[in-house]
């Protein structure tokens, strides 16, 4: 099923409705399974994210690559973690699809609701300007004092991730997850084998950068309402064991995240908001 709303349609994919935007800015796709951006494309440009080819799209299963969202935990549940799916309800729930816009110049809005018991209602936002993708996460009435986390788990595609480098970190605590990690270069980072990072804290006035000399450009990320930054591949080995993980293409992706982690004790209280923004923007070098 189809239906148009200028350059916006709407199509069943995989068994979930997609909504895909195409205008002289570029394209958008996101799907309504998880309101989890599947691709990003400024026109005349190379995708921003990476999306699986192995991606396994069931209810229940989260989908790799692309943005998933965590929310409105990050990592294990604080409340009864074993019943609970790991990094939240948010990636592995239908959103519902509220509006798509298109202005005269070719940008695009997007907004997506999701409502689930006992839950904060969650609005998600995504604005496709010229060279750069906006995306809010509203967490609104909060219905009890509650811990939150959450966090826009991108996966940026490289050229290749161990020659990428990464700004804007430099002198900001870390700690490292991944039991079998290499040494890195720091300032500025370059990723190498596995690695599993959080940063904390980032001020809010630190802009992130993927610079990316094979393919001439730099990603620049700014973000609002996040004090971590998670910087993840799982590395070769480890993505060998990921079946959804398209063979070969651990390289091709690097995912850093703006987040707000459990590490930053934050509690929202009754009827409490929370607002979390990163821009994405496309730089030439």
């Amino acid at each position: 099923m189809r239906y148009h709303d200028g350059v916006i349609t709407t199509e069943t994919r995989h068994g979930f409705p997609v909504q895909r935007a195409e205008t002289p800015l570029g394209m958008l796709e996101v799907s309504q399974y998880g309101a989890h951006v599947l691709g990003w494309t400024p026109r005349g440009g190379k995708p921003v994210f990476y999306m699986s080819g192995t991606a396994v799209y069931a209810e229940g299963k989260a989908l790799r690559g692309g943005i998933p969202i965590c929310w409105p935990w990050f990592g294990k549940c604080p409340v009864e973690p074993k019943s609970n799916p790991s990094h939240g309800l948010a990636r592995i729930s239908m959103w519902q699809f509220v509006h798509g816009e298109e202005s005269a110049q070719g940008e695009v809005r997007l907004a997506y609701a999701l409502h689930l018991p006992g839950q904060p209602a969650a609005e998600y936002e995504l604005h496709m300007r010229r060279d750069a993708l906006e995306i809010v996460l509203r967490t609104l009435s909060t219905p009890t004092d509650m811990a939150f986390s959450a966090a826009l788990h991108s996966y940026f595609a490289v050229s290749d991730y161990e020659r990428v480098s990464v700004t804007g970190l430099e002198g900001i605590p870390f700690t490292e997850y991944a039991a079998d990690a290499a040494p890195h270069s720091e300032t500025p980072l370059t990723p190498v084998g596995h690695i599993d990072r959080i940063y904390c804290p980032v001020p809010a006035e630190r802009e992130i950068g993927i610079r990316d000399e094979a393919w001439g450009r730099c990603l620049r990320i700014n973000r609002r309402g996040s004090a971590s930054c998670v910087v993840w591949n799982p590395g070769e080995e480890g993505a060998a064991g990921m079946a959804d993980v398209e063979p070969g293409s651990s390289h091709s992706f690097l995912a850093v995240e703006a987040a707000v982690t459990p590490a930053e004790q934050l509690v929202l209280h009754a009827g409490e908001n929370h607002e979390l923004r990163m821009v994405v923007s496309v730089h030439e070098l």
